[in-house]
């Protein structure tokens, strides 16, 4: 009985550190999982834009496709991995599905075929995120402090595809040579995701909870809704959510635009975004020690707060007619300012999903709380923005919205020739007006979360059959 027992509970339930050839494990799981990611996420806009020509508001429906799609993981993907097959397996089966997805969307050029396949590419890759972190969850037995060290290494492999494409596969490329040839990023982040496939095989078994009874696991994850605590962070992570995918949407664009103002033509964007992952690894190296100090809380204002003063840093940037050295300066602070967003609010809010879920299904919990801040509130976000964009980018500085609203100064709109699927046009776009609105958003998280999220969350009370206490209202 006590085998049979210890068979179906975490390694997280054993005293002591985690075996250090596990851990290699677990960094090299981290390492693939956001290779994968980090190959495309951060020029992907870039490449749709002035490589494929789509508007700002297809910026936003392929922004949202890429998130969408995963709108079945809490009820579909978590009771897999809860109830009937380990986690190790299925992704790698989904890892095999989106290598294939991405290699076929790396010969489309068209829009809605490219909406379609990422749509599904979505359905596959978005639940693997939040399995890496169960799994992770699962094995480590010092979560708390073992687990940002763990993450810190998908940090590390999402900025290495930056410098491997831009210094090796772009290298001496310009102009519209270089604007076609970006799509390169979708066939790296492709057979990243076909060796993620292979070595999950190799990662230690992970499998589902058996229980002598069955309890439907979405129930038991809507009743943790009755946590004040819970329920807050949910919506406010929607929001955050919100702004996370505006940045995404935007940030490549405007780091063109910027380094086309002083003259620079070469593919810099991938590698001058990178610096926020850079930065995200000093985070994640001292976030446990945060969390001691500061608590829950605190650590989250401080990600939310960072949201907001990126927008207002690269506004400002926007903005600022001065030596192009000190402008650029800046939007490297604002780049830099993401390691603090992603470290203190978004890793923090999964550590803090994982304490107050049961150990059985913790894969369903991670899978919903991922829908809410990966699925419906980045797709929303990238609506969003697309919206915004749309109406800051005119075809003549008159007929944007600045000017529409009587504003007449013109600081910060810049004038490019872009190729579109009618030919060649020529696009006004103003950065300040869509940072400044993307400001504003975070800061309604902001606000939310100081007056309404009341205190720390309990310490986690794992009993012997495996389950936590029963959540208090």
């Amino acid at each position: 009985m006590a085998d049979a027992l210890s068979a179906t509970l975490p390694d997280s339930a054993l005293p002591g550190r985690t075996p250090a050839g596990l851990k290699f494990r677990l960094w090299v799981m981290m390492f693939l999982q956001y290779f994968v990611q980090g190959a495309y996420l951060p020029v992907l806009t870039v490449y749709l834009d002035t490589g494929l020509g789509f508007g700002p508001e297809q910026l936003g429906y392929v922004g949202a496709a890429i998130a969408v799609g995963s709108l079945v993981a809490p009820f579909f993907v978590g009771q897999l991995v809860d109830r009937h097959f380990a986690t190790d397996r299925v992704l790698a089966a989904f890892h095999l599905g989106c290598g294939a997805l991405m290699l076929v969307l790396y010969m489309l050029t068209s829009f809605w075929p490219i909406l379609v396949v990422a749509t599904l590419y979505s359905a596959l890759y978005v639940p693997t995120t939040m399995l890496t972190n169960s799994l992770s969850f699962w094995h480590l037995r010092d979560r708390e402090r073992e687990f940002p060290a763990v993450r810190l290494w998908g940090t590390v492999g999402f900025i290495v595809p930056a410098f491997f494409i831009e210094m090796v596969l772009l290298r001496g490329m310009g102009g519209e040579t270089l604007d076609k040839a970006r799509g390169v990023i979708l066939l790296v982040s492709g057979i990243g995701s076909l060796a993620m496939a292979a070595y999950c095989l190799l990662l230690p078994h992970t499998p589902p909870v058996k229980k002598k009874h069955s309890d439907f696991a979405p129930k038991k994850v809507f009743e943790l809704l009755r946590l004040v605590d819970f329920r807050v962070l949910v919506l406010v992570s929607f929001v955050v959510a919100i702004a996370h995918q505006y940045f995404f949407v935007w940030n490549s664009p405007f780091l063109q635009a910027m380094l086309r103002r002083g003259g620079i033509e070469r593919a810099l964007e991938q590698q001058i975004a990178a610096i926020g992952q850079i930065f995200e690894v000093a985070v994640m190296a001292v976030l446990g020690l945060m969390l001691r100090r500061l608590g829950f809380k605190r650590t989250l204002l401080i990600g939310a707060a960072a949201y907001a003063v990126r927008c207002l840093v690269l506004g400002t940037a926007a903005s600022w007619d001065g030596p192009f050295p000190a402008v650029m300066t800046l939007v490297g602070v604002g780049q830099a300012l993401h390691g603090v967003c992603f470290g203190c609010f978004l890793a923090v809010a999964f550590i803090y999903v994982d304490r107050v879920a049961p150990v059985d299904i913790r894969g369903s919990v991670q899978n919903l709380y991922g829908v809410v801040v990966i699925s419906l509130g980045l797709s929303l976000g990238a609506l969003v923005s697309g919206k915004v964009g749309a109406a800051f980018t005119s075809d003549s500085p008159a007929a944007g919205l600045r000017s529409r609203m009587g504003i007449e100064y013109t600081v910060g709109i810049t004038t490019e020739e872009e190729r579109t699927s009618e030919g060649r046009v020529t696009r006004h776009r103003d950065w300040p007006g869509i940072w400044f609105s993307g400001a504003v958003i975070a800061a309604v998280a902001v606000g939310w979360l100081a007056i309404s999220f009341p205190r720390d969350p309990p310490p986690a009370n794992v009993y012997d059959d495996g389950t936590n206490q029963k959540p208090r209202a």
